[in-house]
């Protein structure tokens, strides 16, 4: 216990030195959204859980894939979900490697949902490789000539990298603590000690995060993040989402899929599905924690998003026109199935529609009234809205058009058949593939709140370029009173620290 006399020399040196204060950190989840998270788990699960057992206990026949058309519906949602991971480390890089501080919020929150999404991405393909005994002999073996062997590989890789960085990012969290614990005034504070002071988010005294030998052991650990930020971009080429296009145009035998302009689409479709994934993400987060997204962080994700849709719709058009006017009937038609096909609905309305001209119109529209709030002296309000409901609207949108999109380039690609004479194939997904797919968004659902709830996800610290822990929001709880401190253009609540 700490004598009276020693507080209250610490009390008369806080004059003197710089005292620590402890910044307010998330908030902890209300009931009402523990309850509302467990629902919608347990409610997709429940419904998925039957299907998910028949295709454990009797293999492939449920679904609907064919020989003429192999890869289904699983194999859309795992290609979606494989771009999702990819794009959110792709996001995450902005921090961790290109040190642009806009994006600090939400550098951590990217690393951690692409890892998720990653392990969820696997799971789907192990779904539709047939025995799921057999996907074990796709990381214990490897042949030099395949393509998939490749790809796994690139993925493992990938993954060993993304959690060795977070592991990086943790233990900068840890040394930052342990500064603060050692520094003036954090025994005043609840829960005082090397952890307790990283859960609530104190400020290391200068005497403490600024001395030479603290600095040089941050500088090493972000050093080594950045490098490892680095190899995980390089290997997005040849894993997440790179790879995967790869793959694709490897198949030599769908002109639809063959060329260059395949990696390069599935690239930028990983960043648009990033983009507008973290603008939902980040501004839910936000709302269940009671607390206001920053609003540079919400410009920033706009303006990506925007230009990633404009540089989708190139692509597009590029993988479209081409096919159109080479006159070669193998890559002409999947893509007449694609525009004036039984396909064409789903590519006109989903994937031009929702996925492109929507998301246009919504943010051009949120970016005028945005403009228009600032011009009228709203400009707090302007900038925490960052275009409001129509940017959560248009990043809804794009996530559905990705998905329509992926959904039409897999099933065009088998459109034609391999032989003349042979029938048009025809695919339609069966229930039971669509009842394993809620089963296993359910486990992401799951996943995705235990990560939030497990993981410092919405924190920033050393790693992202802040010199304590601090919250990723602008307000942590908006009751509590504020305190000014003038440093940057993020205002953060005092607090004892005692929730997380």
């Amino acid at each position: 216990m700490t004598s009276s006399a020693e507080r209250k020399a610490r009390k008369a040196r806080g004059s003197r030195e710089p005292r620590l204060q402890a910044y307010a950190l998330p908030a902890a989840f209300s009931r009402r959204a523990t309850v509302g998270w467990a629902v919608i788990v347990g409610v997709l699960l429940a419904a998925g859980a039957y299907f998910m057992f028949d295709r454990l206990a009797n293999g492939l026949g449920m679904a609907g894939a064919t020989n003429a058309v192999p890869w289904g519906l699983w194999v859309v949602v795992y290609i979606w979900f494989s771009g999702l991971a990819g794009g959110l480390y792709l996001l995450s890089a902005l921090v961790y490697l290109l040190r642009l501080p806009r994006f600090a919020p939400i550098a951590r929150l990217s690393l951690g949902l692409s890892m998720v999404s990653l392990v969820v991405s696997m799971i789907f393909i192990g779904i539709d490789l047939g025995a799921i005994r057999h996907s074990l002999g796709t990381l214990l073996f490897f042949h030099w000539s395949s393509p998939l062997a490749w790809e796994i590989k690139a993925y493992v890789f990938f993954m060993v990298i993304a959690i060795v960085q977070f592991a990086l990012v943790l233990l900068n969290d840890k040394r930052t603590a342990e500064a603060a614990a050692g520094g003036d005034g954090v025994a005043d504070a609840p829960g005082a000690g090397a952890l307790g002071a990283e859960l609530s988010g104190v400020k290391a005294s200068a005497a403490g995060a600024t001395s030479p030998d603290v600095l040089r052991r941050r500088g090493n650990v972000n050093l080594a993040i950045r490098v490892l930020a680095g190899v995980g971009v390089a290997t997005s080429f040849v894993g997440p989402p790179g790879g995967t296009g790869m793959f694709f145009a490897a198949v030599k035998t769908r002109g639809l899929w063959e060329g260059g302009i395949t990696s390069v689409l599935f690239y930028v479709m990983a960043i648009v599905t990033a983009a507008a994934f973290l603008v939902v993400a980040y501004r839910l987060l936000a709302r269940l924690r009671g607390a206001q997204p920053d609003g540079g962080v919400l410009v920033g994700l706009n303006r990506v998003l925007a230009a990633s849709l404009f540089a989708l719709a190139f692509c597009i058009f590029f993988q479209v026109a081409p096919a159109l006017l080479s006159g070669d009937p193998a890559v002409a038609a999947p893509v007449q199935a694609m525009v004036a096909g039984p396909l064409a609905p789903l590519f006109w309305l989903g994937e031009i529609g929702l996925g492109l001209v929507a998301p246009a119109v919504l943010l051009a529209v949120g970016a005028a009234r945005s403009r228009g709030a600032r011009d009228g002296g709203a400009v707090g309000a302007d900038r925490g809205s960052a275009g409001g409901a129509w940017a959560v609207a248009a990043a809804l949108a794009a996530l559905a058009g990705v998905l329509a999109l992926r959904y039409v380039l897999v099933v065009a690609g088998f459109s034609v058949p391999l032989l003349a004479g042979m029938p048009t194939p025809v695919y339609v997904p069966s229930l039971g593939e669509v009842m394993v797919a809620l089963f296993v968004l359910g486990l992401a659902v799951g996943c995705y709140g235990l990560a939030v709830r497990l993981l410092p996800l919405e924190r920033m610290g050393a790693s992202e370029g802040e010199v304590w822990l601090e919250s990723a929001y602008t307000k942590a709880v908006p009751d509590a009173d504020a305190s000014s401190c003038g440093e940057g253009s993020r205002a953060k609540e005092v607090r004892d620290g005692s929730a997380a």
